[in-house]
């Protein structure tokens, strides 16, 4: 991977502007704004175009909680109604509260993914 696309996937990563690096992208708990606001790169495109954020936010949900709790039920360590609360539970309150991430982190993979847009819009 070339030394800038792994730069907007780390700062993807971090939930920084992949082009700035800028810390402020959100203008609320769940709202990017249109455009960073210290460079102008588009955070928002087209309707559909955030989508990718969706199965990120779905993987990190299940890697992170379902899958533990999945096999600590496997292991005995837990009945299976206890399992089962517990997955369900985290599947409802765990996406909340990772989205920001996954949607920061989707940009970063976007533009590390096709850089030229980035430069495209650097002219």
């Amino acid at each position: 991977m070339p030394p800038e696309r792994q730069v907007y996937l780390m700062r993807g990563i971090r939930g920084c502007c992949p082009r700035c690096s800028g810390k402020n992208v959100f203008k609320s708990r769940y709202r990017l704004h249109e455009y960073c606001p210290a460079c102008g790169l588009p955070l928002e495109h087209e309707d559909g175009w955030s989508l990718g954020a969706i199965p990120l936010n779905y993987s990190i949900t299940c890697l992170l909680w379902v899958l533990p709790v999945g096999m600590a039920f496997l292991f005995g360590w837990i009945p299976i109604k206890v399992a089962l609360l517990l997955a369900g539970l985290g599947a409802l309150i765990l996406p909340f509260l990772t989205y920001r991430f996954s949607k920061v982190l989707w940009i970063g993979i976007y533009y590390a993914v096709l850089p030229h847009e980035v430069r495209q819009r650097d002219t």
